[in-house]
């Protein structure tokens, strides 16, 4: 299963994170602007009583901009996950960096952007680090570092965001991410000949949404993501990941004490391929709905969320066969958690963050899934 990148992850809200830019005037303000952030994150799943895969993750990051409209940023994180008969696997994450160019164009906005990552650890695994490494990419889970090491990347991008009208705003955006062969398994001691490479599959990411104003303190905000793969190659074998076309709406309310939020979201992976022979995923889509209330005072709150995510497939009719023995064809998760956030000083904020999820429709035979995520952070802005 191929785990969404973390650099996709930003293509793809790319298009909608200038629209408060297009739609503020400009203002004095100091020439260098900037963010800087570090975390912890604790997550824990289990299904059935022998099956745990756990991961602790810390996080950190930096980014800088100019009144002359470049930035730049570099961020990064350690990890370390294992589980009941799985091996120890830890290390640095590849490394992310970028900088970008944001100008005005009339009433229109436009940034180009060059982003790079670098291995950390290093990507060849033992076979007990790769079932590891295995575990991590499943969706179920939603673990947060979802891989340590995909080999180096290099992605340009151009983002345009503009005016569609009183209180909307319109933003497009394409990305190119080319990706280095890397050898995924550690060579075997007792042979000569040396370990496979594999290299995976470039990727080209489209982008487009919208955001509106539907009220005083309402904001309704639509993307859309398409991510188109070329091919991958192991050992002389060539595969063709599905492409993926996902969409999300979110929509919030409040700018007073009490704030209110939605997100839904839905992902279809098309079919695949390895050399000629079509292949289908087993559970190609992906649909999540999740509503948090929030109290505020100032800076400071509370926010709590209740939400449900499926993975399976909507068709009445045909056959599929299981994924995995443990989660099954299937899978309604459901998530409830609370979010505080303390300002402890101007522009400095403590938040924490704690969700379980379990779930509720398993596949015959399936053991219940359960687990936790508890996280901490502080955010600087300067």
């Amino acid at each position: 299963m191929r785990a969404p990148s973390p650099a996709v992850r930003l293509a793809a809200c790319a298009a909608v994170c200038l629209v408060g830019a297009v739609q503020r005037p400009a203002q004095a303000q100091p020439s260098i602007r900037g963010t800087a952030e570090a975390g912890v994150v604790v997550q824990r799943y289990a299904a059935g009583e022998d099956q745990t895969v756990r991961e602790t993750s810390a996080p950190f990051g930096v980014a800088v901009r100019h009144t002359s409209g470049v930035g730049a940023y570099v961020r990064g994180l350690y990890a370390s996950a294992g589980g009941d008969g799985l091996g120890a696997l830890s290390g640095v994450a590849d490394v992310q960096g970028g900088v970008s160019y944001r100008r005005r164009l009339g009433g229109m906005i436009a940034e180009v952007s060059l982003a790079a990552s670098a291995p950390g650890r290093g990507s060849a695994l033992t076979d007990p680090e790769f079932a590891t490494a295995t575990a991590l990419t499943f969706d179920d889970y939603a673990f947060d570092t979802p891989t340590l090491g995909q080999g180096a990347t290099i992605a340009p991008a151009l983002t345009v965001v503009a005016p569609g009208g009183r209180g909307v705003a319109l933003g497009a955006g394409v990305a190119y991410f080319a990706r280095s062969p890397f050898t995924p398994f550690v060579g075997d001691s007792a042979s000569t000949a040396p370990s496979p490479e594999y290299s995976p599959a470039d990727e080209l990411v489209l982008t487009a949404g919208l955001t509106a104003q539907t009220g005083r303190a309402s904001t309704v905000a639509l993307d859309a993501v398409l991510v188109s793969y070329g091919d991958d190659s192991f050992d002389g074998l060539t595969f063709s990941p599905g492409n993926r076309l996902s969409g999300t709406l979110r929509w919030s309310m409040g700018g007073g004490p009490v704030r209110g939020r939605f997100v839904a979201h839905y992902r279809h992976v098309f079919d695949g391929a390895v050399g000629a022979r079509s292949v289908a995923y087993q559970r190609p889509e992906h649909a999540m709905l999740t509503a948090g209330v929030g109290v505020y005072r100032g800076r400071s709150g509370v926010e709590v969320t209740a939400g449900t995510r499926y993975f399976g497939v909507f068709e009445t009719s045909g056959t599929t066969l299981d994924l995995l023995n443990v989660l099954g064809e299937q899978q309604l998760l459901v998530d409830v958690g609370a979010a505080p956030t303390v300002e402890i000083a101007p522009g400095v904020a403590l938040s924490g963050a704690f969700t379980y999820s379990f779930g509720v429709n398993e596949a015959v035979g399936a053991s219940p899934l359960s687990g936790f995520r508890a996280g901490a952070g502080l955010h600087a802005a300067f």
